[in-house]
């Protein structure tokens, strides 16, 4: 007989969630989690946000540091949204959307965390359950919750600073870091001192320098960087 799907709730989580959990089959332990507020696996956990909870994190900062946590431990950090709707309830947040939308874009596109929307609590239990499934299936491994970094290091803050250039998640400015001495400014040097190869046509098709040998670093990378770092236009608006 397989093992049911098990999952470790925070304590501090909608009793509703868990109830739902139990009725769907999966064994729940609590604890009182240092970091994320489900884990579903040793590499995947998930933080949970209602609309309402989204704005007040935003507001004092607390979103973006439990994002950076949450990456920092987990391999596969996921969001949940649950009631997006409920973010817009307080008129003053009617009128800046697009800070909220800017804030959730940076987690998906620039931090690489997956952002999956539900409407409800019984939603959430199911898509939980679904994850564990996915997760779990070929695993025997305990499953542990992890405890965050105390402190950030200091490669923890240059793969930060990486990050700011365009396109470049984790795992590219981890490569980044290691193919040039743990020094973000090799790492830029690198960039500014490779040279793109155009065809006859002039159409870009591949690098001479730094960059040539670092495998799912094109042309394209290198120019929209250079661009980036050398360009002292200010464009007031875009088409």
């Amino acid at each position: 007989m397989s093992q049911p799907l098990s999952i470790i709730v925070d304590h501090r989580e909608p009793p509703e969630i868990k109830r739902r959990l139990i009725k769907l089959g999966m064994e729940i332990k609590e604890e009182q989690l240092d970091v994320a507020d489900y884990v579903l696996s040793d590499t995947v956990a998930v933080e949970r946000k209602t609309g309402a909870d989204l704005i007040s994190s935003i507001t004092d900062n607390r979103l973006f540091e439990q994002i950076d946590r949450l990456i920092a431990t987990y391999e596969q950090p996921i969001l949940i949204l649950e009631n997006l709707e409920t973010a817009f309830e307080r008129t003053e947040w009617k009128k800046r959307k697009k800070h909220v939308f800017g804030a959730l874009t940076y987690i998906f596109l620039r931090r690489q965390v997956p952002t999956v929307p539900t409407t409800r609590k019984s939603e959430t239990a199911i898509l939980l359950n679904r994850i564990a499934s996915w997760t779990q299936e070929e695993k025997s491994d305990p499953l542990i919750a992890r405890k965050s970094p105390k402190k950030r290091s200091l490669r923890d803050d240059q793969l930060f600073f990486l990050q700011g250039l365009y396109n470049t998640g984790q795992k590219k400015g981890e490569i980044l870091l290691d193919s040039f001495g743990n020094s973000p400014e090799n790492v830029l040097n690198s960039i500014l001192q490779t040279e793109v190869v155009y065809t006859k046509t002039g159409n870009p098709k591949g690098l001479e320098g730094p960059m040539k040998a670092l495998e799912g670093f094109g042309p394209k990378y290198v120019m929209s960087n250079q661009r980036l770092l050398r360009s002292s236009e200010t464009q007031n608006s875009r088409k």
